[in-house]
């Protein structure tokens, strides 16, 4: 740990995590779950459940979380309540590819029986990725999410706050459905907003993080890393790194991490 940083836990780590990410102030006391539009029911794609039901989560105005829920029979509406228990998976880079190819999501699915299953593209990711800078930029070295991250950090919003700030939106709309026990499960590039949503979320009683970052700490002393300007924070390492966050969750709500990663 660096000189003159002191390590934080509970209520000072997550003040610390919610002044890194900068939360909207509104978010201290949110009117309600988020309104979402009902979109096509998805035919048969080789999902771990065999139908899936799209909604479009306004985290805010105009700007959308997409959600699956998957289920065995064909649904047409609203989310049916309960049962009290959710798992919801937060995509690497997109949720449709994932559910058919990445095994993280199949499996938790399937050892969480009897709980209703969700995953998500939070903004800019997935089925919400723009083409801002050009067709088919999106991982290009100055892209889309290149492009926007820039311009949250000249806003002083950071992108990964506002992505952290979709889950925690759509904990809060999972909870208008009586969803009141979450198994928030992540990949890559959608560990982050995961990990901050579940400190702050008391919502989230179980985690399962893969292929997360290890710490910031590794990414600045490293001359070359691959992670993305958008999974970083300015001046996170003046008050806490990642292993601070981990070492919380392991402590309150039973963290799972699989095949961690370095810069």
């Amino acid at each position: 740990m660096p000189a003159g940083r002191v390590a934080l836990a509970g209520g000072e780590l997550r003040r610390a995590v919610r002044d890194a990410i900068k939360l909207p102030v509104e978010t201290d006391q949110p009117a309600g779950p988020p309104e979402f539009r009902i979109l096509r029911a998805l035919k048969p794609r080789g999902y771990p459940h065999p139908h899936a039901t799209s909604y479009a989560v306004e985290s805010e105005a105009g700007i959308f979380a997409l959600v699956m829920r998957l289920d065995d029979q064909a649904h047409h509406s609203r989310p049916a309540r309960g049962p009290g228990r959710a798992v919801l998976y937060i995509s690497h880079q997109s949720a449709d590819a994932e559910l058919r190819d990445e095994p993280l999501p199949r499996e938790v699915f399937a050892a969480e029986q009897g709980a209703a299953c969700y995953a998500c593209d939070v903004r800019g990711i997935g089925e919400s990725r723009p083409d801002t800078c050009g067709e088919d930029s999106f991982l290009s070295p100055y892209g889309s999410d290149y492009f926007y991250t820039a311009h949250s950090i000249m806003l002083s919003r950071p992108y990964l706050g506002q992505r952290a700030y979709d889950v925690l939106r759509v904990l809060d709309w999972l909870a208008a459905f009586d969803h009141r026990e979450i198994h928030l499960v992540a990949k890559n590039w959608g560990t982050l907003p995961a990990l901050f949503a579940a400190l702050l979320c008391e919502r989230v009683v179980q985690v399962t993080l893969r292929e997360a970052p290890a710490s910031y700490a590794a990414i600045a002393e490293s001359e070359e890393y691959d992670w993305p300007l958008s999974a970083l924070l300015p001046g996170v390492l003046t008050k806490f790194d990642l292993p601070d966050c981990y070492q919380e969750l392991t402590k309150t709500k039973r963290l799972r991490q699989i095949d961690p990663r370095g810069a």
